[in-house]
């Protein structure tokens, strides 16, 4: 059995220092770009060596969102682009709102990073609106009055995926993941609820270890050797495309079942996985938001679609706002609505540090896919605090 990597460690290995710069960037929308605006927002887009479509995929997002709320002509955004380490981009913002004046911050924010910023916009008594994967926890006391933010909940989707898969394969998991995976709060919010419902964990393997003879080298042979119920596979990026190129080559000798998130199953459609989702896949998607999405020429990514839900959400409250409204006002009434966008309508949860809302399964062998509902909030009792850097930002 392979132990998970100590998480303060991998900014030593992991060549982290590559992306740690902040760059301008150019709003791709131009009715975005009015000149007398209401609203100016200083907006953070994600930077990421390992899905380099990150940074596309939710400024687009957000801009279209904003656009369909019909807010484009009253907002004008400034874009910043931030890399891996959260010290370039919090003084990037700091300086930026010293330099002219922002009614409001959004933006892409790991915690790590969203902890440097918050206290700049406190200061400066501009609200701040966190859009992040959820794959750490976040506790209320990380935030300030003004501060609201959703994600992608991977936390509450790892809980719902150990329910799943402990109830459709059977009390007896295998963990296999990428090495960056290994240090996220959502993977001890998935063993957790594991070993609360009974089951075990029978053993591990981190993909591209040092040693290993190639990125996935062992893991057949662990597999068949523990002989478990189901594979839980937590990877990200070309690594979880690679992963399902090789369970499609062994699959058949592992007389298995496999789970794991939901992009697991995006490229390689053949493969039957037990996966749970925050958002609906292409096939399931609201027929309207679809149609948006295709005449921009914007993917169906999980990226995209919480753009878009921070767009759709803020820009309907922006366009809303009566003459003379500060952004500080909608910020305290904004808990109390409901997010809007392509994920469905989702709420608030925990004094705003978070969103809840519906999960989806994917099918497995012809079964259809249905829609679930959180029935307690997950990963309430995680300890540890995850990496460093934010998740997938590698």
């Amino acid at each position: 059995m392979i132990a998970a990597l100590h998480r303060r460690h991998f900014l030593a290995t992991g060549g982290a220092a590559a992306a740690s710069g902040v760059q301008a960037a150019t709003p791709l929308l131009n009715s975005l770009g009015t000149a007398n605006p209401r609203w100016r927002i200083l907006a953070i887009a994600p930077s990421s060596e390992k899905l380099p479509e990150l940074t596309r995929d939710y400024q687009q997002g957000v801009e279209l969102g904003l656009a369909q709320a019909g807010a484009s002509s009253h907002v004008a955004l400034t874009w910043l682009t931030a890399g891996l380490l959260p010290s370039a981009p919090a003084k990037a913002v700091g300086a930026a709102l010293q330099a002219r004046p922002f009614d409001a911050v959004m933006g892409w924010m790991p915690p790590a990073l969203a902890n440097k910023v918050s206290p700049l916009t406190e200061s400066a008594g501009v609200p701040l609106w966190i859009s992040d994967t959820g794959a750490d926890m976040v506790s209320q006391s990380d935030t300030h009055p003004l501060t609201v933010r959703h994600s992608l909940e991977l936390c509450a989707m790892a809980t719902a995926l150990a329910d799943r898969v402990y109830a459709q394969c059977g009390p007896r998991a295998f963990l296999s993941m990428g090495r960056h995976e290994s240090g996220f709060d959502f993977l001890q919010s998935f063993q957790q609820r594991w070993q609360a419902l009974g089951g075990q964990i029978v053993g591990r393997h981190i993909a591209d270890m040092p040693g290993n003879a190639s990125e996935f080298g062992g893991l057949k042979q662990s597999i068949m050797s523990h002989q478990p119920d189901a594979v839980v596979a937590l990877y990200s990026g070309s690594q979880s495309q690679r992963f399902a190129q090789w369970w499609q080559k062994h699959s058949a000798a592992l007389h298995t079942s496999l789970a794991g998130l939901p992009w697991l199953t995006e490229h390689h459609p053949g493969i039957q996985a037990h996966t749970v989702a925050t958002w609906p896949s292409n096939e399931f998607a609201d027929t309207a938001w679809k149609t948006r999405f295709a005449q921009a020429g914007l993917g169906w990514t999980a990226a995209a679609l919480l753009g878009a839900e921070a767009g759709a959400t803020l820009g309907a409250a922006l366009a809303a706002a009566p003459q003379g409204a500060r952004a500080r006002e909608l910020w305290a009434s904004m808990p109390n609505s409901l997010l809007a966008g392509p994920r469905g309508e989702r709420r608030w949860a925990n004094a705003a540090s978070d969103s809840e809302g519906p999960l989806w399964e994917n099918p497995v062998l012809g079964a259809s896919a249905r829609v679930l509902r959180p029935t307690h909030t997950p990963g309430t009792a995680v300890s540890q605090r995850g990496w460093t850097t934010g998740y997938l930002l590698t």
